[in-house]
């Protein structure tokens, strides 16, 4: 069947042999890895803006130069008229900090601009990483994750095995006139494989050497359209992935453009653009917090009431929790802005 092509595919098989192996290393390794590994996707990146060479950041930063000069300029035909009507009031002095936080930043194509980034970068990955060490039902959500995510990917090779194992003759006997049971026998075979491979798999990623949140011997008589659910488990693995791809790209991304709003933000407006960007940065920041959350929350439970649906932290993974972080992420960052916005006013007002 499909997953069985893909299994012996991935390990130098052919279609139909069977060597002893029923989950492909490739698969495992993709669902035990999860967001760390999209994070050190994006490593050399973050490297190269950190260093000015990335080519986009440096490209932005010329241009959002030329912008800041051209409005520092109207900012000081105002100033130097305010000025000599004021002398150096504390309005006036403090007008001027703004532009030269500007022209700082700017300076060494963004130098202490993109260390700032980097700083809320690494802050966001740090307490990311601290709530994926929260322990709960005495194991830390990152490991609850990964043993899940390890024990449906065996769930699901052993379910693909056993609707193999019906493929074959029932009750046959062999020369000497003994009744065998080759379905069964089969089906045995397969359960204590998969289980001492489940075995080894948490062993070599030091979550405990248990069998598992789940009991092999439970599946043995539930029947699955093997194609058809590992087609959807591979998509599902996958949307995981896109989400939590796109999510760091984002954050690359508004590090990319932190320059426009730093400069637009010298418009002689009551609300600064960079609060929008702080403000973004802060969404995007609780996307994924929540998604670690949501995700951390439902591995415990499901370790600690064990499931044979190999599907069912992948539909928690792939489509429920990245709906319920993006409303709470997206709710949270306008509220912020709508915060700032609003108590800068009123800071603007009372003066």
């Amino acid at each position: 069947m499909f997953l069985n092509y893909l299994f012996a595919q991935s390990n130098g098989q052919q279609p139909g042999e069977n060597t002893g192996t029923t989950i492909a290393p490739e698969i495992l390794e993709s669902v035990n890895k999860g967001s760390e590994m999209m994070i050190n996707s994006f490593k050399q990146d973050w490297s190269s803006f950190a260093n000015g060479q990335a080519p986009v950041y440096t490209a932005v930063v010329a241009t959002s130069t030329m912008v800041a000069v051209v409005l520092i300029s109207w900012w000081g035909l105002g100033w130097y008229s305010k000025f000599s009507e004021e002398g150096f009031s504390p309005d006036v002095i403090s007008e001027t900090i703004y532009p030269l936080l500007v022209i700082l930043m700017l300076t060494n194509n963004g130098a202490m601009l993109a260390s700032t980034c980097l700083a809320l970068r690494n802050t966001t990955v740090t307490l990311n990483r601290s709530i994926l060490s929260i322990t709960k039902n005495g194991v830390t959500m990152k490991d609850a994750i990964r043993m899940v995510n390890s024990d449906q990917s065996f769930v699901l090779a052993t379910q693909t095995m056993l609707a193999e194992c019906d493929k074959l003759a029932g009750i046959k006997k062999d020369e000497n006139g003994n009744i065998i049971n080759k379905k069964e026998q089969c089906k045995k075979e397969a359960i204590e494989l998969s289980r001492q491979e489940a075995i080894k798999a948490r062993e070599a990623k030091k979550l405990g050497s248990g069998s598992g949140s789940w009991n092999p011997w439970d599946i043995g008589a539930e029947t699955i359209n093997n194609v058809v659910q590992g087609v959807v488990f591979i998509i599902l693995n996958g949307m995981e992935a896109a989400f939590q791809y796109i999510l760091q790209l984002s954050f690359l991304l508004t590090a990319y453009v932190s320059p426009i709003f730093l400069v637009l933000s010298l418009l002689p407006v009551s609300s600064k653009a960079i609060y929008a960007w702080l403000s973004g940065w802060l969404a995007l920041t609780l996307i994924l917090i929540s998604y670690s959350i949501i995700v951390g929350i439902a591995a415990s439970a499901i370790v600690d009431a064990p499931s044979t649906n190999p599907l069912l932290h992948q539909l928690i993974q792939a489509i429920f929790s990245p709906l319920l972080a993006l409303a709470i992420g997206t709710g949270g960052g306008l509220s912020v802005f709508s915060a700032i916005t609003g108590s800068s006013k009123f800071v603007l007002g009372k003066r």
